[in-house]
């Protein structure tokens, strides 16, 4: 199934911010795949793995390696992805995603939590595959929970930028824009599909698909009152569906970034109107900037057979939100 990341790498992936990057291949001779890094990152190539790490010296730490399991070997390749954490972590948990058909590599993402002698950690894993390898690649962030908010913004944009070398992009200029307050100096952006109907409303935009499996929601909310319009969201959408479960019953997942003075809260679930009908996935994700009197709120629905045919749109316009 074609899906986006972000449905399946839980923790980490958070907006694309606009920053210095560096373009990184693995392997370093006739590289498979290819992502790119904040350029003050520590990079080394050790042992055959190539290792990122942060800044601080090891909040976030990268590894991308080849595995010992056959590109086809999927099971084997999962236990051997866990092996490379289970004597590091105690409390392991990892859950693998749908597979990701993109940018000329398939991904299965693999996520979690786990603790080891410094606390609590994140684990978001990625096993790549590309078409003339004969092993997939793993590429494995493992981040500190008491630290990774400051990073989430740059790990999503690694996560999200892998692709095989070569592959192709989208063209330029064939997308549409919502802007706030204006084009010239926006506070917020984001862009859709140049053949997805774009409707202004009187909080921001309404968005829809061609055949109309997705619907998106750009709000403009007063900053004071962004807790009270998720939960007004929550409750409209909920009234929808017979069933409907927000964040897997947990607590939603809130990145913080200093240094751009923003905070980005990610809840996501998933909805029926009872067994054996058709499943719908929902995400609510806000951004409320330090400065400034508004936030932006995305609210996104679909039913899951929409991944198959747009997920890559839905993972471009979640990359494409700038925030100033």
């Amino acid at each position: 199934m074609r899906t986006t990341l972000l449905s399946g790498i839980t923790v980490l992936l958070c907006a694309s911010f606009t920053q210095a990057d560096q373009s990184l291949h693995f392997p370093k001779e006739d590289p498979f795949i290819s992502f790119s890094a904040p350029d003050d990152w520590k990079v080394e190539n050790k042992g055959g793995s190539l290792f990122v790490v942060s800044p601080d010296g090891g909040d976030v730490i990268l590894e991308v390696m080849t595995m010992e399991a056959g590109l086809d070997e999927d099971a084997d390749a999962l236990k051997e992805a866990k092996g490379t954490v289970d004597e590091d972590f105690e409390k392991l948990e990892l859950t693998p995603g749908d597979p990701v058909e993109a940018r000329g590599l398939v991904i299965l993402p693999l996520g979690g939590e786990g603790v080891d002698e410094s606390g609590p950690a994140h684990i978001n894993m990625a096993l790549i595959k590309h078409p003339d390898a004969e092993h997939p690649i793993l590429f494995s962030i493992i981040a500190s929970k008491e630290n990774a908010a400051k990073h989430g913004a740059a790990c999503g944009a690694m996560l999200n930028s892998i692709s095989a070398p070569g592959a192709a992009k989208a063209p330029a200029g064939e997308a549409q824009t919502f802007a706030y307050p204006d084009k010239d100096k926006p506070d917020f952006s984001v862009d859709f599909p140049a053949d997805w109907k774009m409707s202004k409303t009187e909080e921001g935009t309404y968005v829809e698909s061609p055949d109309k499996l997705v619907a998106m929601n750009v709000i403009m909310v007063d900053k004071a009152d962004v807790s009270d319009a998720e939960e007004t969201l929550k409750k409209k959408v909920g009234e929808r569906f017979k069933e409907i479960t927000w964040n897997q019953g947990k607590d939603p997942e809130v990145n913080k970034d200093e240094a751009l003075g923003l905070t980005a809260t990610f809840q996501n679930a998933q909805a029926s109107d009872g067994e054996g009908t058709e499943k719908y996935a929902v995400n609510l994700v806000s951004y409320v900037r330090k400065s400034g009197d508004k936030s932006l709120i995305l609210l996104c629905q679909n039913p899951l057979k929409a991944l198959e045919k747009h997920g890559e749109a839905m993972e471009a316009v979640i990359k494409s939100i700038k925030v100033r």
